[in-house]
């Protein structure tokens, strides 16, 4: 069983509030979602990402995310995230939400398989529309939400089950532009899946199940001399089964400060409500 969180906060809170009434325990997402053996020179980045899982290392990032269909919103996220030998163990992350004369805002910590999160949408004169909990600087508290939890199905440049499936459908790699001081290669591709959809985490895909949405993955991934990302670009079609117009959502991350040891920690008991 999946459990979508969706991204329209209010939504969102009152999805996990019923997950956490009764519905601890699902399915992780990603299954289906097979990998494949990477072609060099890609293959090279994906080899850099799991050594950096390899030493429990670290990377701070920053999102940009415009578009897509309803409800989905513009977003900016900031954070970082902790490796294990898995993949991505621990995220500290903040989202900003712009909404109708006002403005949405969210904490998020994700350690293992515990979360954590304060929310609030705020209008532009000042008053609180919504907080969640309704306490300020108090947390809610969940365990096994699939909807947060990283996983091999995720459109994302630190992705190895990203990079290994769009390896398989063909990259191309030639010199990319200085980024931050930094020269890189640049590697890019499209992709067609079955599935697109948009849960806590990010946005997820697959290739096998059909969902509301699949569509195409047009990507660009820009590395440094060590074969670790440094930018990431995805514009993504949301077409529908029925035909249609697609929706449109493109997404920009930048990676920074790899290596740099970074402390996520759970909030407080103390602070720990049971109001969502």
């Amino acid at each position: 069983m999946e459990i979508i969180i969706c991204d329209d906060r209010r939504m969102k809170r009152m999805s996990v509030a019923l997950v956490v009434a009764g519905l601890l325990s699902v399915t992780i997402p990603g299954g289906a979602v097979h990998a494949v053996p990477a072609s060099e020179p890609l293959g090279s980045v994906v080899k850099a990402i799991k050594k950096q899982f390899a030493k429990k290392s670290s990377v701070r990032f920053s999102v940009r995310r415009r578009g897509g269909p309803p409800p989905s919103e513009d977003l900016k996220i900031s954070g970082a995230y902790r490796f294990n030998a898995s993949g991505m163990y621990a995220a500290d992350l903040t989202v900003i939400s712009r909404e109708r004369a006002a403005t949405g805002r969210s904490r998020e910590i994700t350690i293992g398989r515990d979360y954590y999160s304060q929310s609030y949408v705020r209008s532009d004169k000042g008053k609180y529309i919504w907080k969640s909990p309704p306490k300020l600087g108090e947390w809610t508290a969940g365990q096994n939400l699939a909807g947060v939890v990283w996983g091999k199905d995720l459109v994302n440049g630190i992705n190895p089950g990203f990079l290994e499936l769009v390896a398989s459908y063909g990259a191309t790699s030639a010199d990319g532009e200085t980024f931050e001081g930094v020269k890189t290669t640049l590697h890019s591709g499209t992709v067609t899946v079955t599935k697109l959809m948009e849960r806590q985490a990010g946005i997820s895909f697959d290739i096998e199940e059909e969902g509301v949405h699949g569509g195409q993955i047009t990507w660009k991934l820009w590395a440094g001399p060590d074969n670790l990302p440094r930018r990431f670009q995805a514009i993504m079609k949301f077409t529908w089964p029925e035909g249609g117009d697609a929706e449109t959502m493109t997404m920009n991350i930048i990676y920074r400060d790899w290596g740099t040891p970074v402390k996520i920690t759970a909030p407080p008991k103390r602070l720990l409500s049971d109001d969502w």
